[in-house]
């Protein structure tokens, strides 16, 4: 059976092939669900915690309002820095494999901060500027640890290539010789 030729003005012939090709996808890894989770839950708490104290860009530490389902006391200082880190930690899960690195990084300052919290290295600041209490960095080191444990030990999924079937055109010139199929 003879292939199909077509055969333009300035006289190269395109002459369809069976193509395979290999397609590779990305690889995941269920690290990213939690950093997903961790993001949007975050997002939602800051959020919620500015919409409650309001933005006064003249006077970012007041009012000191307790936001959530814990004892979580919130300025909308802090409330801007949850929303960002929320958002950043959606970026990390967002992107496969690419930004495991950056979940690392933002669950190890989560940690360190709510150690921060809790030590009471500097309460009168932190209290007056951020409006966190012991119940602050408790969730703090809970959230990082879980993130830094989920970026530690979770694999990276690899999926096998999947091959895509299908015609392609390849371009001959008018001295070659075009046998069909």
């Amino acid at each position: 059976m003879r292939g199909r030729r077509v055969v333009d003005a300035d006289g190269y012939t395109e002459v369809p092939e069976r193509a395979v090709s290999e397609v590779e996808t990305a690889p995941w890894s269920p690290a990213q669900i939690v950093a997903l989770a961790i993001g949007l839950f975050f997002a939602v708490l800051g959020g919620i915690a500015l919409a409650r104290t309001g933005l006064d860009l003249n006077d970012v530490h007041h009012p000191h309002r307790i936001v959530g389902w814990g004892d979580w006391h919130h300025t909308p200082l802090l409330a801007l820095i949850e929303l960002g880190f929320g958002l950043l930690m959606l970026l990390a899960g967002a992107i496969p494999g690419a930004w495991r690195g950056a979940m690392a990084f933002l669950s190890t300052v989560a940690v360190g901060f709510g150690i921060f919290v809790v030590a009471d290295a500097a309460p009168a600041r932190l209290h007056t500027w951020l409006g966190v209490h012991h119940a602050n960095g408790w969730l703090y080191i809970v959230v990082g640890a879980v993130g830094l444990a989920a970026t530690m030990f979770s694999p990276v999924v690899w999926s096998r290539s999947r091959t895509a079937r299908g015609v392609r055109h390849r371009r001959v010139g008018r001295d070659e010789v075009v046998y069909g199929r």
